[in-house]
Formats: structure tokens, sequence, C-alpha cells
């Protein structure tokens, strides 16, 4: 693997294939720091010159907003560019779009779709997704032996996000020294998921000084990958009684703000709580059903059924709107 100051000087001279490997360096945060700008910057170059594999990262570069401002429309554009071309990890990520309604609307049929054809060429991650469905019953019966099967596939090919899933099925199946041993495994791995669910599952149980420092060095760590998910999750620790983390309210409201800004979904639904029940913040009905309709439309369940609850009874500030219940009843038949 060539050095990062010969790869850069590379790119620079225009050789697409090292423009390509410097942006996915820069994307992964492998053999160079994490950075989604140079990421873009460098993946924009190569693909804009046809390289395939570009295509297929420049367009999940616009589908999270990394290193440039979130563009559903060319997310999708450039991932069925890299799609035309034969690229597999296209397929997987035309997938993910499917089964989050990034620029296309919810399907999970067709995510599933998408998904096995990567996976039938052998890519990881499409495994790994593949064996999300199954344990969610997305687009699939629900199956956990067929999720385990599909996660350890992926692991097998490499996908360290399926160590940190794999972790949580057998969270769910009561193996819970196993589902420990694979979170720990997966933060040492600098997965932010894992890092933070690390520092929760710590400040949960630890007695011991030295348990509550662990815990607190992990979410620092998740805190430092200026992660949505990971703000999302510090809001959580500093709002809810533990044994690590005093409740905060100010403090838990700024992560809950930056995690729902950066569009995470379940800081949208906690925020707009906040709003609807007047938890810190002034009781505000209409603030807080803007935040559940973001958090809706990012497919979260708790949100939609909220917003038929109350399109649905009304309130001191939100008329009934039968029209809204059916609208929202009807999203939530597809993301359930």
């Amino acid at each position: 693997m060539d050095s990062l100051p010969k790869l850069e000087q590379c790119a620079q001279n225009n050789d697409i294939r090292s423009q390509y490997n410097l942006g996915a360096r820069y994307l992964n945060g492998v053999e160079a720091p994490k950075d989604l700008e140079k990421a873009f910057y460098w993946t924009e170059k190569a693909a804009k010159q046809g390289y395939t594999a570009a295509e297929s990262n420049l367009g999940w570069l616009y589908s999270i907003g990394g290193g440039v401002k979130k563009d559903e429309k060319k997310a999708i554009e450039w991932t069925q560019k890299a799609i035309k071309k034969g690229d597999v990890i296209a397929y997987s990520n035309l997938g993910y779009f499917y089964s989050h309604g990034i620029g296309v609307p919810i399907d999970f049929k067709k995510s599933v779709e998408y998904y096995q054809i990567a996976a039938n060429q052998g890519v990881a991650e499409a495994y790994q997704n593949l064996g999300m469905a199954y344990l969610n019953g997305k687009g699939v019966s629900q199956n956990t032996q067929k999720a385990l099967e599909m996660m350890k596939k992926a692991i097998d090919g490499g996908s360290q996000t399926a160590i940190y899933n794999l972790g949580n099925i057998y969270s769910s199946i009561g193996k819970n020294e196993e589902a420990l041993l694979l979170l720990r495994k997966a933060a040492e791995l600098n997965l932010v998921f894992a890092q933070a669910d690390l520092a929760g599952k710590l400040a949960e149980n630890a007695k011991t000084e030295a348990e509550k420092q662990e815990a607190k060095q992990w979410l620092e760590k998740a805190l430092a990958q200026n992660e949505p998910y990971a703000y999302a999750a510090a809001g959580v620790l500093y709002s809810e009684k533990n044994n690590v983390f005093p409740i905060n309210e100010k403090k838990a409201y700024e992560f809950y703000m930056k995690a729902a800004e950066l569009g995470e979904e379940q800081a949208q639904t906690l925020l707009a709580l906040w709003y609807w029940e007047g938890r810190y913040v002034p009781k505000d009905e209409i603030k807080a059903v803007e935040w559940f309709e973001h958090a809706a439309n990012n497919g979260e369940i708790k949100a939609a059924r909220k917003l038929v609850e109350i399109y649905g009874k009304g309130s001191k500030n939100i008329p009934k709107n039968e029209a809204r219940k059916q609208y929202w009843e009807s999203k939530l038949a597809v993301i359930e």
C-alpha cells in the first residue's frame, strides 16, 4: 500500500486511481485520518473522470452529506451511474437508500433485492444489511437464525459493522456475555455506534471508579468522531439516570440539538418530546410537531405514531386533521 504522501502526489498529478484511493482512505479513516471534506474532494475528481468505484462512493457521500451539502437526488444519480457499469458496492448502497427512503420511496423488498445482488458478489456490507433485514423482518420474513448466518458471513468478509450488529442480535436473544465481548471488540475497532453504546452499558452498571472512568473515556472517543449517533447517545446519558453521568438537561438538550440538526432521527424524536412536554425548554407544540415530522420522514416509527395520535386527537395549538392523520398512517404502514 502506497504511503499517504506518495498517494497524494500521484493524485495531484491527476492519476485517477490514486484520486479514488485517496478519497476512499479519507472516507473510511484507513491509513489516513477520517476527513470527509478531503474524501469528497478527491472522490469527486475521480468520479467526474468516469472512475466507477469513485462514482459509487460519491453517491454515498452525497447521501450522508459527507464533505458536501446532503443531496439525495445526486446520491441516486451517481449511484445509478456506477450500477450501470456493474459496480457491486453501488447495488448495496442503493439497497440501503431503498430501506431508508433516501432519494427514493421506502421499499424494503427492493432493498433486499439489491442487497442480494451485492451479497452474491461477496460484498460483506450487503450480507450485513441482509442480516438486519432478516432480524427486523423488513422485506423478508423475520428469521433470527438467518440474521445470525448473514452477520457471520459479513464478518468473515471483513465487515466491522457486522461485529457490532451481531452483538446486538446476541443481546436480543439473551446471550449477554457474548454480546458485551462483541460490543467491546467493535468499540476497539473505532466504531462510533459501539463506543457510544459501550459507554451506555458501562454507565448503567458501573460500580468502581475504574468502571466509571472507562465509561467516560468511551463516550469521549465516540464524541471525538463528530457523528450524530454519539451526540444522541450523550444526550440520553445526561438526561436519564445512570451511575456515571449526572443529570444535566442543558448538556442533554445541546447534544440532542446537535444530533437532530445532523439528521439523527432518534434525537429528533426525543427533542420533539421535550418541546411537546416542556422539558427544559418552554412547551412549544408547533416546534414539537416539526421535529416529529423530521424524525418520521427519516423513518422513526415512534415519531410517526405520535403524529398519528396528535393529528387524530388534536391539542391546544394543533387542530385535528384527518388528512394528516391518514397521511402518517400510510407512512407508518410502510416503515413498520
